[in-house]
């Protein structure tokens, strides 16, 4: 009877901590951007909330592999500021992730750089360049 209960126990334990981990996935909520103008000022800031946009964001920024604790040296202002809100839990406020953003249209790449040691510096592949660059509107 002991046993039983202990595995019961352990059983239960198991279940809450699966559970409990599997609600910690991160919810792109909406982007907020601003382009650089031709005159180096900033454009308006531009709020991207469309469901469909937002997942294909999320997913371009899934497959980024991120070099860490990269110093780069900056040649001219970014593209893009970006601000990515995500909602991690329910009812909490939103984790705020800024990147800079530079597309470079000769080599059609982009060049990300990130606000945390962790995602400090990318380079992202022709097609997914293209496509950000079509889903933040850029203008070149």
């Amino acid at each position: 009877m002991r046993k039983w209960c202990l595995v019961g126990c352990v059983w239960i334990l198991f279940v809450c901590i699966l559970l409990g981990c599997g609600n910690t996935r991160k919810n792109l909520t909406r982007v907020d951007y601003k382009q650089i103008r031709a005159n180096g000022t900033y454009s308006d800031i531009e709020m991207l909330t469309d469901k469909k946009k937002l997942e294909n964001i999320e997913r371009i920024f899934s497959k980024i592999k991120w070099e860490e604790n990269v110093a780069v040296k900056r040649t001219r202002k970014e593209d893009i500021k970006a601000t990515l809100f995500y909602e991690e839990e329910e009812n909490m406020p939103e984790r705020l992730c800024e990147y800079e953003i530079w597309f470079h249209n000769d080599i059609n790449k982009a060049v990300l750089i990130g606000d945390n040691e962790e995602q400090s510096f990318a380079k992202l592949n022709k097609e997914l360049s293209i496509e950000l660059q079509k889903l933040l509107n850029v203008e070149k």
